[in-house]
């Protein structure tokens, strides 16, 4: 008798204790997300703003010490936790490989940096920002990316509709009305809302393809959420992100007409990466040289002008540069902080106050030269090969491609390749892919097809 007493505590006992490492690895994970999205959320900038925009005002120079402060430590964690998990001998082979040179270029772009004491935080926060998009590639589900990515750009732009409505200092542009928030100008509040706009997208396709319990209070959520985010980006009047998030729906329109194709024609691997990805590749980089050849046609008629105070001066600045020293570079984000990079060039005293290019990829081909770009480049290329299998076979698997192109269109106007940036954090994610992919070769992967 006592030894069927004893058992029977022995096995009450191994249950209690299964039910308390289940519900402390389930509050585990629910405190990573919330830790997930205050970090994305962060990295919109527009909170750090704001929290330290009265400070500024008395000390500047101390209040960007502190920002910069303030993005290390709530991107240390990640780091530690991606550290923590490690990355397989078999992904480091592969484009993460590269991508991990292309900021260790940069990072060791110090060296020769004709602005060294620069470019040491600039490459250091760029490392940083890059390992915080490889844990959440490293850590997450695609559905949980997307979910993290649309609630982390909600808080920021509620506020942003508040200060408005509020009439707070500096929420609105005086000299056309254009919302900014608590973001910086208008181009720092059109992206949070165009990714929450396109999380939210995302997650509706998948709502509604497995449409799950309460599947039709979810779809209205992400529905009215959907037009508050569209209606926020089309007050801040960003055109930046607008045309971002038009190479986002082509990119996704053509890779679900491929999964539709793939369906009844079963396309080999082979099929998909020579011929399937080669066009898709080509027929970008086609689309991408009629937008900067018709782009000033297109502002014209939109009503905006190009002066010399414009992006296109701006590049044509920063392209003179680069020819000034194109195998290496100036060292990242250094030229602009030089000097005698304003020598002898036209307009140069109508941009001494400019600290980047207004382009993320003239900012590669300054800081790293043609090493850097094509680091990046190959980097880019090879994702998009790795996570052919997994478009055709997850829902909502255009979502890896589409981002990584948004962000590559909107970097094309803006200086989104930097350290404490969320759209970074996104575009490393998006060309890594997601936990499930993390251990196999996508490309060549034999998966079974699924829903567009």
């Amino acid at each position: 008798m006592s030894q069927e007493v004893a058992n029977n505590r022995a096995e009450i006992d191994s249950v209690v204790v299964q039910l308390l490492q289940t519900n402390s690895s389930r509050l585990m994970h629910w405190l990573e997300y919330t830790y997930v999205v205050i970090l994305l959320g962060t990295l919109t900038q527009g909170p750090v703003n704001k929290i330290w925009e009265g400070s500024g005002q008395v000390d500047p120079r101390a209040i960007e010490i502190t920002k910069f402060a303030t993005y290390i430590l709530i991107q240390a964690p990640a780091v530690f936790m991606l550290v923590r998990r490690g990355i397989s001998k078999n992904l480091l082979k592969g484009p993460i490989g590269v991508l991990l040179l292309f900021v260790g270029w940069m990072l060791f772009s110090t060296i020769w940096a004709t602005s060294s004491s620069n470019t040491v935080f600039e490459s250091v926060t760029l490392v940083l920002t890059c390992s915080v998009g490889l844990y959440v590639a490293r850590s997450f589900r695609l559905i949980e990316q997307l979910g993290l990515f649309f609630v982390a750009m909600q808080p920021g732009l509620i506020f942003s509709w508040y200060a408005v409505r509020q009439n707070w200092s500096g929420s609105v542009q005086p000299e056309d009305g254009d919302w900014v928030g608590i973001y910086f100008n208008r181009n720092s509040l059109a992206p949070p809302a165009a990714l929450g706009l396109l999380a939210a997208s995302a997650l509706l396709w998948i709502v509604l393809v497995r449409r799950p319990k309460w599947w039709i209070a979810f779809a209205l959520i992400l529905l009215a959420t959907t037009f508050f985010d569209s209606y926020l980006l089309v007050r801040s009047g960003s055109l930046t992100s607008v045309g971002a998030i038009i190479v986002f729906g082509l990119v996704w329109l053509f890779w679900t007409i491929i999964r539709w194709w793939q369906r009844r024609q079963n396309i080999s691997p082979r099929q998909m990466l020579r011929v399937v990805y080669t066009s898709f590749l080509f027929g970008t980089v086609f689309l991408t040289w009629l937008g900067f050849r018709f782009q000033s046609t297109l502002l014209e008629r939109l009503g905006r002008e190009i002066d010399f105070n414009g992006r296109e001066v701006l590049w044509r600045f920063s392209w003179s540069g680069f020819k000034d020293r194109p195998i290496i570079g100036w060292g990242w984000m250094s030229a602009w902080r030089t000097q005698a990079f304003f020598r002898d060039r036209e307009f140069w005293w109508a941009l001494t106050n400019n600290y980047w290019s207004h382009s993320a990829m003239m900012d590669v081909l300054l800081g790293g030269g043609i090493i850097g770009a094509a680091l990046l480049l190959v980097a880019i290329i090879w994702s998009g090969a790795r996570q052919l299998g997994s478009v055709c076979s997850e829902i909502s698997g255009q979502w890896a491609f589409a981002a990584t192109w948004f962000v590559i269109a909107a970097s094309t106007q803006e200086s989104f390749v930097i350290g404490n940036h969320f759209m970074l954090v996104l575009l490393v994610s998006s060309m890594i892919g997601y936990q499930a992919d993390q251990n196999d070769d996508s490309s060549n992967k034999t998966s079974s097809p699924a829903q567009v």
